[in-house]
């Protein structure tokens, strides 16, 4: 059997509404199939991690939101490893490509756990929206 590399096959010109664009780039991940791809270093096909998330039966109410929720609080301690803010050392300054990557890890997640929790981004935009007054207000009452 022959297998071909895992690649980007992002050759559809991005188009439309970004955000949609990102979510259902997201969505693809649950339904790919890595069967047809290289063998890695130890002779293993690639597996796909986020799919088996979907396929495992809950052990718990919510375990894929906690889950998700994990993922991104470990993604924002690799965001705030990246910076100087360990006072006791040598600033070594920021790797701006390193702090890049990692706010996308976040996004990856960020939009996973939406997906999860049933907001597509016409619902997400409308409740930023909404939270987004609701702050401004509270900030200008002095809150």
């Amino acid at each position: 059997m022959t297998h071909k590399s895992i690649r980007d096959d992002d050759d559809d010109k991005l188009t439309g509404d970004k955000l949609e664009y990102l979510f259902k780039q997201q969505k693809s991940l649950i339904s790919q199939d890595y069967s047809q791809y290289d063998y890695d270093k130890n002779g293993q096909l690639p597996e796909n991690k986020m799919k088996r998330l979907y396929d495992v039966s809950e052990p718990f109410s919510g375990y894929r939101i906690f889950m998700l929720s994990s993922a991104l609080l470990h993604e924002v301690v690799e965001l705030q490893r990246e910076t100087g803010w360990k006072w006791w050392k040598t600033d070594k300054g920021i790797k701006d490509q390193r702090v890049k990557e990692e706010v996308i890890d976040l996004w990856h997640f960020l939009i996973q756990l939406s997906i999860e929790v049933g907001l597509d981004p016409e619902l997400l935009v409308s409740k930023y929206i909404e939270k987004n007054k609701e702050n401004t207000k509270r900030q200008q009452q002095g809150y």
